[in-house]
This record gives structure tokens, sequence and C-alpha cells, in this order.
């Protein structure tokens, strides 16, 4: 057997998520159908992450295992040949080692969010991008992301549920703001997220931004690592992953 990790690009519009669930449409229940129409076997995928409904990904992987017969070719075309009719292509595949897992093997994922402040933008963005009838100022944001950067206890940027036993104690790397016309494109990298996190730190950067809180409450959001400190969770739609890296 081949271990063979997945690139894969989805319009996330119109899924329930990436997960797999019963009743849902949902992205790795739509790839795990294509593989069992090319392979003719029930498999489990290791995924480096979830994405949450109408999430849109550029660069997910996950990987499993395959016969030896199939080359990276042949696992490429055939899979995309049963997902044509699906927004999921897969853009690149590798054979590597078994010790190789899609998730424990990464180290750090790179999330994109764009955000609009067009008051009337046009609706061939509604599933693309965040919006806001507000103007941002992009210094003020960029003050607000700096006090992010490092390691922290983001408590406060999870809609994680209390009962879950979870860490919340995160790293991030980097997170630049640029504008571009009406758009304000925020790229977050990090180690690992926490669920909902990089559409709950757009969401105070924004309250940030507006004008409506300011940098004394984000450093006290930080500090009290409580989810009702920190700004909403603003819409998926505008939400990419851009790259798991290795």
């Amino acid at each position: 057997m081949k271990n063979m990790k997945i690139t894969v690009a989805y319009d996330g519009t119109n899924y329930y998520g990436w997960q797999k669930q019963d009743g849902y449409r949902t992205v790795e229940g739509s790839i795990l159908r294509a593989i069992d129409k090319v392979m003719h076997r029930d498999v489990r995928l290791a995924t480096a992450g979830r994405t949450d409904k109408g999430v849109h990904a550029y660069g997910q992987v996950f990987n499993f295992q395959v016969a030896d017969n199939y080359t990276e070719d042949n696992v490429r075309r055939g899979l995309n040949s049963f997902l044509t009719g699906d927004e999921i292509l897969i853009t690149k595949v590798e054979e590597v080692d078994d010790y190789f897992h899609s998730r424990f093997s990464a180290k750090g994922k790179h999330y994109r969010y764009i955000l609009n402040t067009d008051r009337l933008m046009h609706p061939m963005y509604r599933n693309y991008k965040g919006n806001t009838i507000h103007s941002l100022d992009l210094e003020k944001m960029r003050e607000g992301a700096k006090l992010l950067v490092g390691h922290h206890d983001f408590q406060s940027f999870t809609n994680s549920k209390p009962d879950e036993p979870i860490n919340t104690m995160r790293t991030i790397d980097s997170l630049e703001i640029v504008q571009d016309g009406d758009d304000f494109i925020f790229d977050i990298k990090a180690e690992s997220f926490l669920r909902n996190m990089v559409r709950i730190i757009v969401g105070t950067l924004h309250e940030v931004g507006r004008g409506k809180r300011d940098l004394v409450w984000l450093e006290n959001a930080i500090k009290k690592a409580d989810r009702t400190s920190a700004g909403p969770t603003i819409s998926a739609a505008g939400l990419y992953l851009i790259e798991v890296y290795y």
C-alpha cells in the first residue's frame, strides 16, 4: 500500500463544512464517494483540519492509503473525473512516506479573510467576501493585530463548547492586513487554530477598525479569556484556507 498526500481546493458555499455528516452534503462526503467509485472500497481520510459551513479552500490537505498499482496521476485524474459535478478539485497528489499524517505532520496553516466595505456590495461576491457597512481604520486594525501575534490564551476567540476539554493556548506567527480598494484582506498564520478563531479575530478587529472599541478593550479581551469579552463571529463567506505547510 502507498500513502498519498492529496491537496484539494473547493468552493464551500453549498457544503455543510468539510466533515462527513449523515444527511448533509459535505466536502469529505463527496470525496469519499469519488474514492469509492475509483477504488471500490471504503477508506478513512486523515485530514489537516475541518472547515466550517460556507468556508472555502485553496489548499486543504488529506492523506489515505491506496493500492500499489495506483500512481499519483491515476489518483488525481480518477478522483477529479467523479468530482466534476461538485465544486471540488484535486490539485495535487504526492506519494509520501508511511509516517506522514496530514494533521500531525503539519507545521502550520495560512488562512485569509476578505472583508468588503462597499455599502452595496455586488451580489456576485456575497458567498466569497464578508461585508460591512462601516468604514474601517486600517492602521488601528494593524495595531490591534500586533497585540494578537504571539503566544496567548485564545479562549475569548473560540466558539468551542465549554465542556470540551481543549487547550486554548495558541501561537499566531503573523497577522497581516492590507487594503485593496473596498476590500480589507486579513492573512493569519499559526501552527493551529481553535474553532471559529479566525472569524472571531476578524470580527474583533472589525470592532476596533470601525471605532466602536479601542485597543485597551482588545488587550482586556485577550487577558480575560472569556468569549463574551471579544467581538462577534463574522460571516464564513470571506474565509479561505490558503495553505497547510509542512
